[in-house]
């Protein structure tokens, strides 16, 4: 374990300090990216928990409180926005994503879909796709190199 991550300026981090530290790493972050994951990224995810009546919004919203519990554990750890957080939308993601497929081709699940499952299956498949790119290229430059910046990198 990297010591030096779980203390500042030689001595434990407060939880205000480390909230604070998390909210600048996040306002380092390019503002497009900043833009994509706060009126993208998440509202589109969390339409799931709008969505448990339906087999596709149970799945999204099982997924994102997955991503959800992981990253906040990622977050608080290293009290910065990193390229670690690119792990939990991998793992939960892909399986989701051959999930919703499957449901909108109609190999998955015995009820046919209504507008509103389908226009949020479509919406999540579109919206994940172009986030998952983004995470295996941050996963990937991560497991290369095991430096946990994301703006460096401009990622």
């Amino acid at each position: 374990m990297d010591f030096t991550l779980l203390l500042y300026q030689g001595r434990a981090m407060s939880h205000l300090e480390r909230l604070d530290r998390i909210q600048a790493s996040y306002q380092r972050l390019p503002l497009w990216m900043r833009a994509w994951i706060l009126l993208v990224l998440i509202p589109v995810n969390a339409t799931g928990f709008f969505m448990l009546h339906t087999a596709s919004g149970g799945l999204v919203a099982l997924a994102t409180l997955f991503v959800l519990a992981a990253n906040g554990v990622t977050l608080w750890h290293y009290a910065s926005v990193n390229r670690a957080l690119a792990l939990p939308h991998l793992i939960a993601w892909v399986p989701l994503q051959v999930a919703l497929v499957a449901r909108l081709i109609g190999g998955w699940g015995a009820d046919a879909m209504h507008l509103d499952e389908w226009l949020l299956a479509v919406l999540v498949v579109m919206v994940n796709s172009v986030a998952l790119f983004f995470d295996t290229v941050a996963s990937w430059r991560w497991w290369r190199s095991r430096h946990l910046n994301l703006e460096a990198d401009g990622l």
